[in-house]
């Protein structure tokens, strides 16, 4: 990995300076001038203005050289001196599954049982007859609900709605009637169907669980093509900043249907979704995917030269799990959670002898894997399970989240060559951390400057639709580390140069981008964000609650708060 960063940086070195031959004036299409520009370069970090001609940047320098570029043709804007940086990259997200959101309930922010039953109850009022209610975003940590809660305000349709974690759902009795889940029902392995005293459905399921409903025929029914969803999600992304995403899906025909059939502003590194899941891992499966793989890159490059705006779709990678979420009590951890008094540790959703398994086959196939890992106990999994596999060289495989950790973990990322994927708004966010770990493992959870010091490669996301599809709050959350008005663990904050690497450069390296886009680099696609003010270097300014005024997709204006 240490090679091809080094080739990746020396690329952006070549390609920094200004322009190297004489331009026609008219051929510049747009200039930036009197800007705060981070350019993520690091042979040239700040500068003042930049060029944009056929999509590209070909100069990036002070406001009086690049406007003596303009011409009569040339868009002049003026920044006045607010912070420009290239288009975020959010390293983690689930953009399909968030597509329920947009047809069906938000709960994210409601607080109490009331406010949910009151949304859920509108929300089911405004839909046809029949249909299924699904979206979600509620906190297990401050209610876990049951079915009888959601058949006192909806009682006549189905409805399926899943936490914030994406780990439970909640669903109501219509719901467990058509898919058939009663006492006597049993939970697949990995999951749990929660159950009342007398041993009843609470119409909780938790991990695996869900596929009861997930992948019955009944559910089905409720899918339509997310095409229209496809591009609607690209232009709330656009408008908190971010041109490209890594994104994580379990159903690769559903997802080449989207893209293909959709006109959008936002690059997709893709990668399926626990594929393998508990059953044999099969080699011929593999081999089948990376044919696949191979024809859908190509349709999506053919498709690609046609645009003339870069690249835009990559099936990249495999996605697998190895343990649950810390709210919930399913990450696994090494030690009994401290709020717990039966000693319970959690449980790894998979085995060991399993999750190196489905590495080394996916690696032969030629895929790097991306694996979920929260606890210490199933981030030491997923780094055995890459450490054993014949078929890593060459392999950019990560781990998904990394909240709990320990000192000799925290090295291994940088020594064995693996990303770490981790979202900082998750340790701001929420009371549980403590109560969960207690005071002791603190110091080693969520150790992004730990990971860093230590050589590894980090690439910060949100993790949407389980937290706040923010990225300014997130990069925020790096570098001041904030909780509850006091500064938390402050050592493993990052500067933010270092946020911002990991937001943008460092996932470009990740998808194989990393000459075409990360950085406002002459040659780079012009995807770049204007933000609403500028960012002090000491002490930085709280741009948590901050907007994005301008996105530019390929040098073209894709959102315009102002507008």
């Amino acid at each position: 990995m240490l090679k091809r960063l080094n080739i990746a940086l020396a690329a952006v070195a070549i390609t920094a300076g200004t322009m190297t031959a004489a331009q026609a004036a008219d051929d510049i299409d747009v200039i930036v001038l009197n800007a705060d520009i981070r350019t993520v370069d690091a042979a040239k970090p700040r500068a003042e203005a930049l060029a944009v001609k056929d999509g590209k940047f070909i100069a990036v320098g002070s406001s009086a050289y690049i406007k003596s570029l303009g011409g009569e043709k040339t868009r002049i804007i003026d920044a006045g001196g607010r912070t420009l940086i290239p288009g975020i990259a959010d390293a983690h997200t689930h953009l399909l599954g968030g597509a329920d959101l947009l047809r069906g309930v938000d709960l994210y922010g409601l607080k109490d049982i009331s406010s949910w039953q009151a949304a859920i109850k509108k929300r089911a009022a405004e839909l046809p007859e029949g249909a299924w209610l699904v979206g979600g975003r509620w906190e297990g940590i401050i209610h876990m609900p049951t079915k009888e809660e959601l058949d006192s305000v909806v009682p006549d349709r189905p409805v399926a709605l899943l936490d914030l974690d994406s780990h439970t759902l909640w669903v109501n009795s219509k719901v467990l009637e058509l898919t058939g889940i009663t006492a006597k029902t049993k939970a697949p392995a990995g999951g749990e169907i929660v159950r009342d005293s007398k041993g009843e459905p609470t119409g909780v399921l938790k991990e695996s669980a869900m596929g009861l409903v997930f992948d019955h025929a009944a559910f089905a029914k409720t899918k339509t093509s997310k095409a229209a969803d496809y591009e609607q999600l690209a232009r709330h992304f656009n408008s908190v900043g971010v041109t490209s995403v890594h994104d994580m899906w379990d159903n690769l025909g559903e997802y080449e249907d989207a893209w293909k059939n959709s006109k959008n502003t936002l690059r997709v590194w893709f990668g399926l979704l626990d594929i393998a899941g508990d059953r044999e891992v099969r080699r011929a499966d593999f081999t089948a995917l990376a044919a696949q793989q191979k024809r859908i890159n190509k349709e999506a490059a053919e498709r690609e030269a046609r645009e003339a705006v870069g690249p835009k779709f990559r099936f990249g990678y495999l996605k697998y799990f190895s343990d649950g979420a810390l709210s919930g009590y399913t990450a696994a951890l090494k030690q009994p959670y401290a709020d717990r008094e039966d000693g319970f540790a959690g449980q790894p959703v998979q085995t060991q002898a399993h999750l190196n398994a489905v590495v080394t086959e996916a690696n032969r196939a030629g895929f790097p894997v991306a694996i979920h890992a929260i606890g210490d106990k199933g981030v030491d999994m997923a780094l055995d399970a890459f450490a054993q596999s014949p078929y890593r060289d060459g392999k950019l495989n990560r781990i998904e989240h990394i909240e709990v950790a320990s000192k000799e973990i925290l090295t291994r990322f940088g020594r064995e060559g693996v990303v770490a994927a981790m979202m900082p708004d998750h340790a701001m966010d929420g009371d549980f951390q403590e109560k969960r770990l207690g005071e002791a493992r603190l110091p080693d959870s969520y150790a992004w400057q730990a990971i860093l010091s230590n050589g590894g490669l980090l690439v910060f996301g949100t993790d949407w639709p389980t937290a706040k599809e923010s990225p300014l709050l997130q990069l925020g959350d790096a570098v001041l580390r904030i909780r509850n008005g006091k500064t938390w663990y402050g050592e493993n904050a990052l500067t933010f140069d270092e946020a911002l690497y990991a937001y943008t450069q460092a996932p470009a390296i990740v998808a194989g981008w990393e000459k075409e886009l990360g950085s406002i680099s002459v040659g780079k696609w012009a995807d770049f964000v204007i933000l609403q003010g500028k960012v002090q270097d000491n002490p930085m300014t709280d741009i948590r609650d901050w907007k994005v005024d301008q996105t530019w997709f390929a040098g073209q204006k894709v959102f315009d708060r102002l507008q």
